[in-house]
């Protein structure tokens, strides 16, 4: 992590723990020039993390929902790469769904703007930022909230997600090992990708570099069943062959959707 990023990870941290900050406090404690404090705040204002006001910035949402905050902070532009990528699989009247995730988000911060579609979402954060704008219509999904990662789970959302009729699925993961799949802390991950995989035509799975050649607990996917898979660099050729022989369609920078 950058030092630019390390200081906004502790800036939150600090706007959470004490309901606001102050410019000069942020300069004082970090040691750096008003100018670079309020570049700071500028940058996650605009990452949705803070509201500035006059003098510092406060806190837009409640202490125990921090943990998504912070992974937004971190490869920011890695995140920004993969979802300039998959806005060119996006077409007007599309019926998509969104998983849960920092990345997923960066995605839906940029769709307000693009013509109508229909979006499904368990997270909340996803549901309110494809709300911007009111040009689309959001469904969020039902069941039991999880304040760390900001999403809902359990049979009411599955159940919903049966009944909808979805031609791209965009989804976070943990881990992308390049022979067996892609991989989720969580099982309820594996619960949710089975029932996209009956219910979606195209499932992408957006992914940064940090994430290849890892393996975690759960498979919830393997290749064969994903369309394509979004990161910001070009994975190690061995990798790469490994995916796209299993199925699935590698995309990034140098390799944007034709």
């Amino acid at each position: 992590m950058s030092f630019s990023h390390s200081r906004q990870k502790k800036l939150i941290e600090m706007i959470h723990a004490d309901g606001e900050v102050r410019i000069r406090d942020l300069m004082l404690h970090f040691n750096v020039s008003e100018e670079t404090a309020r570049r700071d705040i500028k940058q996650l204002e605009q990452d949705g993390l803070i509201v500035r006001v006059h003098g510092g910035a406060v806190a837009t949402q409640q202490p125990k929902l921090l943990a998504v905050s912070s992974r937004a902070i971190s490869q920011r532009a890695e995140k920004n790469a993969i979802a300039e990528i998959a806005l060119g699989l996006l077409k007007p009247g599309q019926n998509l769904f969104l998983g849960g995730g920092s990345t997923v988000l960066s995605l839906a911060r940029r769709i307000s703007a693009l013509p109508e579609m229909r979006i499904v979402t368990n997270m909340v954060d996803i549901a309110i930022a494809a709300a911007d704008g009111r040009r689309h219509r959001v469904v969020m999904l039902g069941g039991e909230f999880d304040p760390d990662f900001r999403t809902v789970t359990g049979f009411l959302g599955l159940r919903t997600l049966r009944e909808q009729q979805i031609d791209v699925a965009f989804i976070g993961v943990n881990a992308v090992h390049p022979a067996l799949g892609v991989f989720d802390h969580e099982q309820v991950g594996q619960d949710l990708a089975a029932t996209l995989s009956e219910q979606t035509r195209k499932i992408v799975v957006l992914a940064d570099h940090t994430k290849f050649g890892l393996s975690v607990r759960y498979r919830i996917l393997p290749h064969s069943a994903i369309s394509s898979i979004i990161t910001d660099r070009k994975p190690a050729l061995d990798v790469l062959k490994q995916i796209e022989a299993a199925g699935a369609q590698v995309l990034y920078p140098q390799q944007k959707p034709s």
